[in-house]
């Protein structure tokens, strides 16, 4: 099945009000996602809980709470959920307005040169100038009583360190920039108000275009927790909807989903990181990624045999593999499909009986080899009760994703799967 044109616009419209505070990696297609939860709904009606347990930056959260629907999100990075928490926040009717003018107001008076922050290598993703002036903006986002408020205002801030830190914009790995790109410290509080004003005019659209006719207000949940062991709560809704894109593969040799949020996460102060963070999961710039799907390959072989009886197009992969002598591929695709079947399994043991689940997936590179990751997917939702009822294809306009010259090949193309539980 081919899809509509709008759902493979590229640019600054096709992620409007709130989906863009943040240019967090490998963003969802809102206009896309809606049309699916609305095509869902046109089926199940409106007795539902939204589900996404690789929740992001909050595409499909936005997307579900715009539609009046209560949602459960789960992600391990405590960033991703203080940008849900921000965005749950301005739904609510957070006063961000007069947080960004208590802000402002600090900004024009403090003119203390001290730096509130220190972490290993600081001074080679910050200089001193834009770590003083950080600081600042630091220190003004503190002043602000309200902690839902402030959750927006940390959200501004993350996008200032990611435009004004020493590491490149151009990737999401943390890599230096060269001279000639580096930002000056002194433009810090400028580039924090300029992001602060976009914000507030999201907000605005947002607010005006959503909000006033909503027939309800959704209840709105964000577990900051590695999906395997997180406890989804009990939920009054008849059927829920299950709407996620998952890593393609393990973080590290696809997006490092760890390493972008890792700067950003020395600078917020721990009393507004989301409950259930772990603070080992910051204590280097690879330890969130290796504590994500496919990060440990202990018991590789082991969980690669365990795949082998989940799932035939894996096992035809290991054969494949094996063939060519490539024991490094069956080890990272099987530890990655093992355990993103384990985060499955705990989804699919405490969501409701009858379902709808949406899974956007592409085929990476792994140790010289294509991935059949979709087909991979379909199998692991067949073997836990699921029949798949449509495939759609879409050829991506665009992909920050691995290139050739890095540790894959580019992800050129994407497949949504849907499938039902009754």
């Amino acid at each position: 099945m081919a899809p509509p044109e709008s759902w493979c616009e590229v640019g600054l419209n096709v992620r409007p009000n709130l989906h863009g505070l943040l240019r967090y990696p490998a963003m969802m297609v809102p206009k896309m996602q809606g049309d699916i939860i609305d095509a869902v709904l046109g089926v199940t009606g409106q007795d539902c809980r939204v589900l996404d347990p690789f929740v992001g930056s909050g595409t499909i959260m936005t997307e579900a709470i715009i539609r009046g629907l209560d949602f459960t999100g789960i992600d391990i990075n405590p960033l991703a959920v203080l940008v849900c928490e921000a965005k749950a926040a301005i739904d609510a009717g957070a006063d961000v307005n007069g947080a960004a003018k208590t802000v402002i107001h600090y900004l024009r008076t403090d003119i203390q040169e001290t730096i509130d922050v220190e972490f290993n290598n600081r001074s080679k993703w910050f200089s001193d100038e834009s770590a003083m002036h950080l600081s600042r903006v630091r220190r003004g986002i503190e002043q602000v009583a309200d902690r839902a408020a402030r959750k927006v205002l940390w959200t501004a801030f993350a996008e200032t360190v990611r435009k004004s830190s020493n590491s490149r914009t151009s990737t999401y790995k943390l890599h230096i920039r060269k001279d000639d790109e580096l930002v000056e410290g002194s433009r810090v509080a400028s580039i924090f108000e300029d992001v602060l004003r976009q914000t507030l005019y999201r907000i605005e659209e947002y607010r005006k275009e959503h909000l006033a006719g909503r027939a309800r207000k959704p209840k709105v949940r964000i577990i900051c927790s590695d999906v395997r062991v997180a406890k989804l709560g009990k939920s009054a809704k008849q059927h829920d909807i299950l709407v996620t894109s998952p890593p393609y593969g393990d973080n590290q040799t696809t997006i490092p989903y760890g390493q972008f949020s890792y700067l950003t996460l020395q600078w917020i102060p721990e009393i507004d990181l989301p409950a259930g963070w772990s603070s080992d999961h910051i204590s280097n710039t690879h330890a969130l990624d290796s504590s994500s799907l496919g990060g440990s390959k202990v018991g590789a072989m082991e969980k690669a045999e365990t795949m082998k009886f989940t799932s035939p197009t894996f096992a035809a992969f290991v054969k494949t593999a094996r063939n060519a002598g490539n024991t490094a591929a069956i080890q990272k695709v099987g530890c990655f499909t093992y355990d993103f079947l384990e985060s499955l399994s705990q989804i699919r043991s405490q969501s409701s009986s009858s379902a709808h689940w949406i899974l956007t997936t592409g085929n990476r590179t792994a140790s010289g080899m294509r991935v059949p990751f979709d087909a991979i997917c379909r199998d692991i939702v067949e073997f836990l009760g699921g029949k798949p009822i449509a495939t759609l294809q879409r050829e991506l306009p665009s992909k920050r994703m691995p290139s050739r010259n890095s540790v894959g090949e580019m992800i050129t193309a994407e497949a949504t799967l849907v499938a039902e539980f009754a």
